[in-house]
């Protein structure tokens, strides 16, 4: 039985968790380009409901991927207080408590939020040991998950890390979000029958600052996390193993500035030719209005290796020119009876013609 510090030899299989999600899909693509991995993709919530899957279920999922890292990119991003906490917090305890009974040690990848910190302070990068004061109940919900796998970490139950991932921008994102919603109502304006309209898109005040990190940088982040695990590791500089993570288990995921909200609309609006006026009259939400600027310190992260690779024009540009999530090869199914009933694990495809992705560079291919 490997004990809880032992480095994972080789990592060859990965779990991924919410791999449906926006972050998911991204997270997803990056891990099918890795040649020294094997992804296997969690069932959707129509076929398995990880907030209320039994510990039976649970032991199953594991049982059957026999995942040498996790990464749970799994969680609600809208609904009551109590479904935020709940779609959140409950994922991580579930899967801590399968892993506890299995008596299996995986490396596990948890991406959590910015929203945990809260209010912070306007100009100064935002550290992993700052204290959380989550302002909204998605964040509450959030932080509760990274508390709980912090717990296990401090009493060696579970290895792995948490990646607090700022504001994520990019392809494929929910109208649930500023960045969506301004797409959703650009796009919307310019089915106008003139081709530049010159309507009014009114949103709510667009001061307030935020880290804007490309989602393929987040993808690329979660993709490196998942070799810190493994030692020793071509991915980490040697002087930085795994023992030089922060004690507290967190790294900030983010471009390491801050910029106004005003300036993903506007963005957006010129790559739309959108020649209209833009008004900041809406309702705000209740969380703009309290924190006004967020802006993450990435120094843990990129001195262990990662970077940011993407601009924040390039963000925007993924955003408007490709809105709907990413298509991915279908992946191949476990054997039946392998997982609960009318549940799916599902893996890399077998070779085929593949779907049509956005083209990366030669470049952004050889980063991890």
């Amino acid at each position: 039985m490997q004990p809880p510090h032992s480095p994972t030899p080789r990592l060859t299989r990965v779990l991924l968790l919410g791999g449906g999600g926006f972050i998911g899909l991204h997270i997803g693509r990056r891990l099918r380009q890795q040649p020294d991995l094997l992804t296997l993709v969690g069932p959707p919530r129509a076929q398995l409901d990880l907030v209320r899957a039994s510990a039976s279920a649970w032991d199953c999922l594991i049982t059957a991927a026999r995942p040498d890292v996790i990464i749970n990119a799994a969680g609600r991003v809208s609904g009551t207080p109590q479904e935020l906490f709940d779609g959140n917090m409950l994922i991580v305890s579930g899967l801590l408590a399968s892993l506890n009974r299995l008596q299996l040690w995986p490396w596990l990848v948890h991406l959590g939020s910015a929203a945990e910190y809260g209010v912070t302070a306007p100009g100064l990068p935002v550290k992993e040991d700052a204290p959380c004061h989550p302002v909204s109940p998605y964040g509450v919900g959030k932080l509760a998950a990274t508390q709980l796998i912090q717990e296990a970490l401090h009493w060696n139950t579970a290895r792995g890390v948490v990646l607090r991932v700022f504001n994520p921008l990019g392809a494929g994102q929910s109208g649930a979000t500023l960045p969506g919603h301004a797409a959703s109502l650009l796009r919307e304006a310019m089915r106008q029958p003139n081709s530049a309209p010159s309507g009014t898109l009114s949103f709510g005040d667009l001061s307030s600052k935020r880290d804007y990190v490309d989602v393929r940088d987040v993808a690329r982040a979660a993709v490196f996390a998942a070799h810190l695990g493994q030692c020793p590791s071509e991915f980490v500089s040697a002087a930085l193993q795994p023992s030089a993570l922060p004690s507290a288990g967190v790294l900030n995921v983010g471009s390491g500035q801050a910029r106004p909200s005003r300036a993903v609309v506007s963005g957006l609006a010129q790559l739309a030719g959108f020649t209209g006026r833009i008004t900041e009259t809406a309702p705000s939400s209740p969380r703009s209005d309290t924190v006004q600027s967020q802006q993450a310190s990435i120094q843990q992260l990129c001195a262990l290796g990662w970077s940011p690779h993407y601009t924040f024009e390039d963000a925007l540009h993924d955003l408007w020119f490709h809105p709907s999530p990413l298509d991915w090869d279908a992946p191949s199914a476990f054997p039946p009876g392998h997982l609960p009933s009318g549940s799916i694990l599902s893996g890399p495809s077998s070779p085929g013609p593949r779907s049509p992705v956005p083209k990366e560079s030669a470049h952004e291919k050889s980063r991890i």
